[in-house]
Protein backbone atom coordinates (compact mmCIF):
# COMPACT_ATOMS: atom_id res chain seq x y z
CA UNK A 1 0.00 0.00 0.00
CA UNK A 2 1.40 3.52 -0.99
CA UNK A 3 0.54 6.81 0.98
CA UNK A 4 1.52 10.32 -0.14
CA UNK A 5 2.75 12.11 3.25
CA UNK A 6 4.26 15.79 2.98
CA UNK A 7 4.70 15.47 -1.13
CA UNK A 8 6.68 11.94 0.22
CA UNK A 9 5.73 8.35 -0.83
CA UNK A 10 5.69 6.34 2.07
CA UNK A 11 4.92 2.23 1.82
CA UNK A 12 4.26 -0.15 4.18
CA UNK A 13 3.02 -3.17 3.92
CA UNK A 14 0.14 -4.96 6.30
CA UNK A 15 0.55 -7.94 7.77
CA UNK A 16 -2.19 -10.91 7.43
CA UNK A 17 -3.92 -11.71 11.04
CA UNK A 18 -2.65 -14.35 13.21
CA UNK A 19 0.78 -16.07 12.65
CA UNK A 20 2.60 -18.24 10.02
CA UNK A 21 1.40 -22.09 10.57
CA UNK A 22 3.95 -24.38 11.82
CA UNK A 23 3.11 -28.34 12.01
CA UNK A 24 5.09 -29.06 14.63
CA UNK A 25 3.09 -26.13 17.06
CA UNK A 26 -0.01 -27.34 15.13
CA UNK A 27 0.30 -30.42 16.02
CA UNK A 28 1.22 -30.25 19.75
CA UNK A 29 -1.76 -27.72 20.35
CA UNK A 30 -3.31 -29.91 22.22
CA UNK A 31 -0.39 -29.89 24.77
CA UNK A 32 -0.73 -26.33 25.55
CA UNK A 33 -3.34 -24.19 26.59
CA UNK A 34 -2.18 -21.19 24.45
CA UNK A 35 -3.84 -19.50 21.53
CA UNK A 36 -1.09 -20.33 19.11
CA UNK A 37 -3.70 -22.71 16.96
CA UNK A 38 -6.07 -20.65 17.00
CA UNK A 39 -3.78 -17.51 15.54
CA UNK A 40 -2.37 -20.10 13.16
CA UNK A 41 -5.96 -21.12 12.00
CA UNK A 42 -6.45 -16.85 11.98
CA UNK A 43 -3.34 -16.78 9.40
CA UNK A 44 -5.34 -19.70 6.93
CA UNK A 45 -8.76 -18.12 6.82
CA UNK A 46 -6.90 -14.93 5.98
CA UNK A 47 -4.77 -16.03 3.43
CA UNK A 48 -7.34 -18.57 1.80
CA UNK A 49 -4.94 -21.41 2.38
CA UNK A 50 -7.69 -24.15 2.76
CA UNK A 51 -10.12 -22.86 -0.24
CA UNK A 52 -10.10 -25.86 -2.91
CA UNK A 53 -7.70 -27.98 -1.18
CA UNK A 54 -8.97 -31.84 -1.03
CA UNK A 55 -9.60 -33.47 2.21
CA UNK A 56 -6.36 -35.86 1.84
CA UNK A 57 -4.53 -32.39 1.43
CA UNK A 58 -6.17 -30.69 4.67
CA UNK A 59 -5.12 -33.78 6.65
CA UNK A 60 -2.00 -34.00 4.97
CA UNK A 61 -2.01 -30.01 6.15
CA UNK A 62 -3.56 -30.49 9.78
CA UNK A 63 -3.86 -34.13 10.45
CA UNK A 64 -6.41 -36.16 11.14
CA UNK A 65 -9.32 -34.39 13.12
CA UNK A 66 -10.10 -35.75 16.92
CA UNK A 67 -13.73 -37.35 17.00
CA UNK A 68 -16.11 -35.07 18.48
CA UNK A 69 -19.52 -34.63 18.89
CA UNK A 70 -19.70 -30.63 18.05
CA UNK A 71 -20.65 -29.41 14.60
CA UNK A 72 -21.64 -32.55 13.26
CA UNK A 73 -23.06 -30.13 10.14
CA UNK A 74 -19.00 -30.03 8.72
CA UNK A 75 -17.07 -32.37 7.65
CA UNK A 76 -13.74 -31.73 9.49
CA UNK A 77 -13.75 -30.01 12.81
CA UNK A 78 -10.11 -29.41 14.59
CA UNK A 79 -10.00 -27.86 18.33
CA UNK A 80 -8.13 -24.75 18.19
CA UNK A 81 -8.10 -24.39 22.48
CA UNK A 82 -10.02 -21.94 24.76
CA UNK A 83 -12.11 -19.06 23.32
CA UNK A 84 -9.82 -16.25 23.70
CA UNK A 85 -10.63 -13.31 25.60
CA UNK A 86 -11.05 -12.43 29.50
CA UNK A 87 -13.84 -15.29 30.24
CA UNK A 88 -12.79 -17.95 28.56
CA UNK A 89 -15.97 -19.94 28.79
CA UNK A 90 -15.99 -21.85 25.22
CA UNK A 91 -13.79 -23.35 23.17
CA UNK A 92 -12.75 -22.02 19.44
CA UNK A 93 -12.45 -24.75 16.61
CA UNK A 94 -11.61 -24.63 12.97
CA UNK A 95 -14.72 -26.35 10.66
CA UNK A 96 -14.18 -27.31 6.89
CA UNK A 97 -16.89 -28.15 4.95
CA UNK A 98 -16.12 -30.00 1.48
CA UNK A 99 -18.60 -30.36 -1.43
CA UNK A 100 -19.24 -33.50 -3.13
CA UNK A 101 -15.98 -33.99 -4.67
CA UNK A 102 -14.41 -33.98 -1.50
CA UNK A 103 -12.86 -30.08 -2.09
CA UNK A 104 -12.61 -27.45 0.32
CA UNK A 105 -15.70 -24.65 -0.20
CA UNK A 106 -16.02 -23.31 3.27
CA UNK A 107 -13.98 -22.88 6.52
CA UNK A 108 -14.50 -20.89 9.58
CA UNK A 109 -13.28 -20.30 13.48
CA UNK A 110 -16.03 -20.82 15.71
CA UNK A 111 -17.38 -21.44 19.26
CA UNK A 112 -19.15 -23.95 20.98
Amino acid sequence: MMLLVGGATVAWYAMPPGVAFDGQAWRSREQTWDDSAARMADRLIAQSTLQGMTRSEVVSLLGTPPQTRYFSDWDLVYWLGPERGFFSIDSEWLVVRLDARQRVIDYRIVRD
